[in-house]
């Protein structure tokens, strides 16, 4: 199984300079450590807790400090206001080129109501939005001369450059965070990232859902990726008691952020977010020690952590999206 380094600019002090400088390093300590892979999200106008709002400016300064690590964007927002799905295949391909074939590109449509209504994105349509561009930019990275006519775009004979270097292209994934979307990515022969917070039991469900669909797969781009990775809000310390004083505070701010984004764009009446709307049932069960009991975070001494997550591994997840942020710097390192 494969492990993921995953931060998200989570600051109390809003010092953002700070922050950004710190992540290169811990990026860099994982790359020598042997971890796989590196990722952030693009998130935008959330402060505190994920400010990660360029993350095409961002990815080269991690590639610059790193040999190994893959580089993997978790994820590009594909809404056309947001991110145009050009600029996204020409920053990818760049990323690709001054990785030495390192970049791969998560995506998806936007979590917060905060960000689609700023970007002026219609929660209806941020799906669709997400799957034509999803099928637009492999032909961009393979095809010498790109064309494309639909209600959205009118794009006419463009040459897109420079390519990627990896060859057909780079690994597409994409993130979700329920059963429908779960079908969807596999049947578009893409990877999954799983965002969703739940137990051992649950991923193997869940990651059962994506497995099959994943095997007919009618792929967007021009190989199937089926692996499956799953998000975990992470600490390892040299002791389980250390280990919860410290991460305590900061994952319970970003888990009580996530159930209010969730309500409020649930609460929209877009028929693609109401599953959001189904965490109220599950605000009573936020608390620190129903998460960490029931697997939902891993939070521990180096053997309980790889205990929790063995039992990942052994419900069918080829990866682990390992989020470790909101502590202290010296502590993360």
């Amino acid at each position: 199984m494969k492990f993921e380094f995953f931060v998200e600019c989570q600051t109390a002090t809003r010092s953002y300079y700070d922050r950004y400088w710190q992540i290169l390093e811990e990026a860099q300590l994982a790359d020598e450590l042997g971890w796989d892979s590196f990722g952030t999200s693009e998130q935008h106008f959330t402060p505190e807790l994920f400010t990660t709002s360029a993350p095409e400016v961002f990815y080269p300064a991690v590639a610059m400090r790193t040999k190994r690590l893959r580089l993997r964007h978790g994820i590009r927002l594909l809404p056309y206001r947001v991110n145009h799905p050009l600029k996204i295949a020409e920053q990818m391909a760049m990323l690709d080129i001054v990785s030495n074939g390192r970049a791969e590109l998560g995506t998806g449509r936007g979590n917060t109501f905060r960000m689609l209504s700023a970007f002026e994105v219609s929660p209806e349509d941020s799906r669709s939005q997400w799957e034509e561009a999803l099928s637009m930019i492999p032909k961009m990275w393979t095809q010498d001369e790109f064309s494309w006519e639909s209600k959205n775009f009118h794009i006419p004979p463009t040459h897109v450059v420079p390519k990627p270097i990896q060859k057909p292209h780079p690994a597409m994934w994409a993130a979700a965070t329920n059963p429908d979307m779960y079908e969807i990515v596999g049947r578009k022969g893409i990877g999954l990232m799983t965002f969703k917070f739940g137990t051992p039991e649950q991923a193997e469900k869940d990651i059962a859902i994506y497995k099959k669909a994943v095997k007919k797969a009618e792929p967007v781009g021009d190989f199937v990726n089926d692996k499956a990775a799953w998000f975990l809000m992470c600490f390892c310390g040299e002791t389980t008691e250390y280990a919860r004083q410290l991460a305590k505070e900061p994952i319970m701010a970003f888990l009580n952020e996530a159930v209010r984004i969730y309500e409020e764009l649930g609460g929209t009446g877009a028929k693609t977010y109401q599953y959001m709307s189904e965490v109220t049932k599950y605000k009573s069960m936020v608390n620190f020690d129903y998460l960490n009991d029931s697997d939902i975070i891993v939070v521990g001494d180096p053997e309980t952590c790889r205990k929790k997550f063995q039992k990942y591994k052994d419900a069918g997840a080829d990866e682990l999206i390992l989020r470790i942020d909101g502590m202290p710097h010296e502590k993360i390192m």
